[in-house]
């Protein structure tokens, strides 16, 4: 492929990153507008978040269709090495516009968990040295994520993980020169797939909340940052420096988004005028992957 075939419009890699209730989900799961989306889950039990947000009270009709739209799969330690089959599958068929990973961090956790007890007999473990991870378990933690992002290059469809940043502690130099720092990781355990992840990610947002105070009340508004360092490093290729937050407080993310990318593409004069987009080039737009038939991978881990 020569440089000069790259367009804005093909699908990306995106990294959504801050504290637990922030809106990373549901951002996520806001892609559905576009068409399917698989959903990796492995916080909580179930994501009973997309219940509450996406409601016929807050976007009407758009609230079906969202849910309609998104298939998802519990992951944990139990089954943590599916997902990587999943994926396998996913490059040699994939019928989605967006695969989701929600979320690395609690990955990590289960990644190591299951390692802990791959090969190992079902039994009760009467010694402490049988639930403390190892370099092994490390190891495992390191290839899974790693592969994981590796194959999801080949997806021809958005890829969107995202991250709970973990308060941890960094020690640099020795002796009298010891420091030590507190830092965010995005992982659970190891710090090298934490340095590693966000390279292989083109867009990083960082969610964050803000209290306005106005007539003696305080409203909350949750924002999506792309121009941050430190901790909360942001960076958005995409966007450039046609905006550097944006809103979303009760609003659909990729609404917002799609708006924002279109507009940064525009001129001064463009921008002032409303978009004339109908709803029926809207829809022509939109494709849905699953009229077309393709075989399943037989590479499996």
């Amino acid at each position: 492929m020569k440089a000069s075939d790259l367009t804005l419009d093909s699908p990306q890699s995106m990294l959504f990153k801050g504290p637990f209730g922030f809106g990373k989900t549901l951002a996520a799961a806001s892609f559905a507008l576009q068409g399917p989306v698989f959903m990796s889950y492995w916080d909580k039990k179930r994501p009973i978040e997309l219940l509450t947000f996406f409601t016929k009270e807050r976007f009407g009709a758009k609230s079906e269709q969202i849910m309609d739209n998104i298939t998802f799969e519990v992951y944990s330690a139990e089954n943590a090495n599916e997902y990587l089959n999943k994926v396998i599958d996913l490059v040699q068929d994939c019928r989605y516009t967006a695969v989701i990973n929600d979320s690395l961090t609690f990955m990590t956790a289960s990644a190591v968990n299951w390692s802990l007890n791959f090969g190992k007999d079902k039994k009760l473990h009467k010694k402490i040295k049988d639930i403390l991870p190892d370099w092994d378990e490390y190891k495992v933690e390191t290839s899974l994520i790693t592969q994981c992002i590796d194959l999801s290059k080949k997806l021809p469809c958005h890829v969107i993980w995202t991250a709970h940043p973990l308060p941890t502690t960094r020690v640099e130099g020795g002796g009298n020169s010891m420091r030590v720092t507190k830092v965010n990781s995005l992982v659970s355990y190891g710090s090298k797939v934490a340095a590693m992840v966000p390279g292989g990610f083109t867009e990083i947002y960082h969610f964050s909340q803000q209290n306005d105070y106005a007539d003696g009340k305080t409203t909350k508004r949750y924002v999506a940052m792309m121009d941050s360092i430190g901790d909360e490093f942001a960076k958005s290729p995409l966007l450039g420096d046609y905006v550097k937050e944006f809103d979303i407080t009760d609003r659909l993310f990729y609404h917002v988004w799609k708006d924002l990318i279109d507009k940064s593409r525009m001129t001064d004069e463009q921008r002032d005028k409303p978009l004339q987009t109908t709803q029926e080039e809207l829809e022509s737009k939109i494709s849905n992957p699953f009229t077309e038939n393709k075989p399943q991978s037989n590479w499996r881990t």
